[in-house]
């Protein structure tokens, strides 16, 4: 199997309401870049990644012209045994880890399509049944924070992330994080999250 075409989208996801988070940093709207390799046999690999602006050192438009770098090890390469193909990118461009790993997702998809197992198979087997997902709930008004997590738990949520520290105010940060508790009652996983990123 060789490796015999690279597409690149960049889609925006807007989401239904402004998400804000620790230090004021907030966002409506983030570019996900969608990745396909395709090959000289039926199959296909998809790689996605999904930068959080001012988040995370990656930045979503640094992800085409970063593959685009790593093109000319691409082509040609046969995607079977990611590490290989992982090995050399890094040797060809030092970095840009989060360009590289919509490149990974892509070239490890074609691998269980290649040898017909899900790559939970290829990773070391399936440890449990289902993988429980979280709600994340955008630092705002407590009561509305509330009402979010209530909404979540009837949907079916049991985990439910609490983002703080968007207003530097503790105060409402502790009524955040216990009028929600207080919202979905005790049997539900209940956390805050609050990251800074300077010392005061």
């Amino acid at each position: 199997m060789k490796i015999t075409g690279i597409t690149v989208w960049i889609v925006p996801l807007t989401s239904h309401e402004t998400y804000y988070m620790a230090d004021g940093k907030a966002c409506a709207t983030v570019d996900t870049v969608v990745v396909r390799l395709d090959t000289d046999t039926e199959h296909s690999g998809w790689g996605e990644v999904c930068p959080i602006p001012h988040y995370l050192p990656a930045y979503a438009n640094g992800v085409a012209p970063a593959i685009e770098e790593m093109a000319e090890v691409l082509m040609g390469a046969d995607p079977v045994g990611p590490d290989a193909v992982m090995t050399a990118l890094n040797a060809h461009l030092i970095g840009h880890d989060y360009a590289k790993s919509a490149i990974d997702t892509a070239l490890w998809d074609l691998t269980g399509k290649a040898a017909n197992l899900p790559l939970s198979a290829l990773l070391g087997g399936r440890h449990c049944k289902d993988l429980p997902l979280y709600h994340s709930i955008t630092c705002i008004d407590p009561d509305e924070m509330a009402r979010m997590a209530t909404d979540a738990y009837a949907s079916g949520m049991r985990q439910i992330q609490v983002k703080l520290g968007a207003d530097d105010n503790w105060e409402a940060d502790v009524a955040r994080l216990t009028k929600v508790r207080e919202a979905v009652g005790q049997g539900p996983l209940v956390y805050g999250d609050w990251f800074v990123d300077r010392i005061n």
